[in-house]
């Protein structure tokens, strides 16, 4: 592995905390924003589950991605009750 290959590995474990928590913070303002972030952070997540060195960042972003996703649409049907 070359020295680039060795250093992204970490990167997507930290986006997917990073998406979400922006997604989080999402859901209360603008519902929308929290599910696209939060389904992104999914990805991303999953993508850095798959690699040993960053499966357990990413399994932690994917449940902050899927809290985030839930309180987006908790926040969306308190504004529509």
């Amino acid at each position: 592995m070359s020295n680039v290959q060795t250093a992204a590995k970490p990167t997507l474990a930290y986006a997917s905390l990073a998406l979400g928590a922006l997604a989080v913070i999402a859901g209360f303002l603008v519902p929308l924003f929290a599910w696209i972030l939060g389904a992104a952070g999914l990805v991303v997540g999953f993508l850095a589950f798959r690699q040993p060195a960053t499966a357990k960042l990413g399994q932690i972003g994917m449940a902050v991605s899927f809290v985030a996703i839930l309180v987006g649409v908790y926040h969306f049907t308190s504004l529509i009750a």
